[in-house]
């Protein structure tokens, strides 16, 4: 977690975004992107084309302008100026800027506010990232402090070593610990102790500071979410296989659905 993206629309969430973001710098050793993105779609009455062209120039200054200020202001109350932070502002769409940042620079961490607000609507698309970004996404409503407790579900990403490992990474990264968790539901339902066998099976060997747990719920959705209150979870590490299109509209997202109706932190992986 060495080069972090925080895509910032300078509403709460996302500062508070940009706030975790320099927590993970500073114990890393790593630097923070902060991209701004002006979505420049919003133009109503064009007199003519000169007319509108200027406005359009002068609009596009203005903004600029408030968004350097509000970097500075956010740069000052949040991490020292001795502290490396770049800060880019450009005219685009959110969800590709971000892809084509990520490319550019390397990013290996996203960490995105989940209800924003402003002209990047970064709450809105925080889904979309979610979906589409190559490297991990960390999507947080509120500033999230210390983690120490970090919840796995088990729901067929643990065969993927790239997320074990990056799970691993994690843990130790935090010195959290593991609380592993398999949701039994109604359309997937397996004994007790078969799920428990499996459980251990797969934790023994790869992880340590951990506990096994089985909860019982309607969905895996519904299951995560109780078990998160339950134990006062930090932080929710999820595998997620980024569907698109159709398939996505038919199966749906977990980690969608809980990044939109929960407070706790999620942090995804795509499963590739």
């Amino acid at each position: 977690m060495k080069n972090i993206l925080v895509p910032c629309d300078f509403s709460k969430p996302a500062e508070d975004a940009f706030r975790f973001a320099i927590d993970i710098a500073r114990q890393s050793g790593g630097q923070v992107h902060v991209l701004y993105v002006i979505n420049m779609t919003f133009l109503h009455g064009r007199p003519s084309m000169s007319n509108a062209y200027a406005f359009n120039l002068n609009f596009l200054k203005d903004i600029e302008k408030e968004s350097d200020e509000k970097f500075r202001v956010m740069w000052s109350r949040y991490a020292p100026f001795t502290m490396k932070v770049m800060f880019r502002h450009v005219i685009s769409s959110l969800v590709p800027e971000v892809e084509q940042y990520i490319r550019d620079y390397a990013i290996d961490l996203v960490i995105m506010g989940t209800h924003g607000e402003g002209n990047a609507v970064i709450g809105s698309n925080t889904d979309k990232v979610v979906r589409r970004s190559p490297v991990p996404v960390l999507s947080v409503r509120t500033y999230p402090g210390r983690i120490e407790k970090i919840i796995l579900p088990i729901m067929g990403a643990h065969e993927n070593r790239h997320f074990v490992d990056a799970v691993k990474e994690l843990q130790t990264f935090f010195q959290a610990h593991l609380h592993i968790v398999y949701i039994n539901t109604p359309l997937y339902f397996r004994n007790e102790p078969d799920a428990l066998h499996d459980l251990e099976r797969f934790a023994q060997g790869k992880f340590t500071n951990y506990t096994l747990y089985i909860r019982s719920d309607y969905t895996v959705e519904a299951g995560i979410a109780h078990f998160a209150t339950e134990i006062d979870a930090d932080l929710i590490a999820l595998g997620t296989h980024a569907w698109k299109g159709l398939l996505h509209l038919i199966v749906g997202s977990v980690a969608e659905d809980l990044i939109n109706n929960l407070k706790t932190p999620i942090w995804t992986f795509h499963l590739r």
